[in-house]
Parts: structure tokens; sequence; C-alpha cells
């Protein structure tokens, strides 16, 4: 079995960098509490705040450094079910759990 670039290998791969990437969205919508705390609703969200801080970039300017992450605070709100409050704090656990995420890849590269 050969690993390629194309087809459905790569297609496994982009699935599994969406999931891993959208998990600790999911987590922290558990902790929070949130109305929908679902893996596919995480996903959206993270696509919706990524459209909508690409609209913040294109038409925001300098302003953009505050639109981009109301963008996502925005979609956490409205894709998850969560206060405005609840946001900040989903924003700020999943901040957390990227930050784990990199120190342990990155504790795995570094040992021999």
């Amino acid at each position: 079995m050969s690993l390629t670039a194309a087809g459905m290998p790569a297609f496994m791969i982009e699935a599994a960098f969406v999931v891993i990437f959208s998990a600790p969205v999911w987590l922290a919508a558990k902790v929070v509490g949130a109305d929908h705390p679902t893996l596919l609703r995480s996903i959206l969200s993270l696509v919706a705040g990524t459209v909508l801080a690409a609209v913040a970039v294109a038409l925001g300017g300098l302003l953009a450094l505050l639109l981009v992450p109301l963008a996502f605070l925005l979609a956490f709100k409205y894709v998850l079910g969560t206060s405005f409050l609840g946001a900040i704090v989903l924003g700020l656990a999943a901040l957390a759990g990227y930050a784990a995420m990199l120190h342990l890849v990155g504790k795995g590269l570094t040992s021999g």
C-alpha cells in the first residue's frame, strides 16, 4: 500500500486534521455547557469563523485586529449556542487546548 497525496488517502488525512483541530472547540463547548456541543457544529463554527474573519480582514483593514476574534466569538455563540460570555470562555478554553496540543506534539518531536 502506498501513501499518495491524491485520492482517498489524502481525503482521510484531511478529515483527520479537521477532526483534530476541531476537538478543542468541541471539548470546550462541552465544558462551557453549550446548547449544541457536537463535533459537527464545532467544525461548522470554525468554518463560519474563518469565513467571517476573511471578510473582516478584506473589509476592515487595521480594524480587523478587533473584528477577527469577534468573528469567532459570534460563530461560537450562534452555531454552538452559548452566551457571549460563554463564547469568550469557550474561546479561551479552546486556545488552552490548542496550546496543550502543541506542547504535546513538541514533546513528541524532540524525544529521541
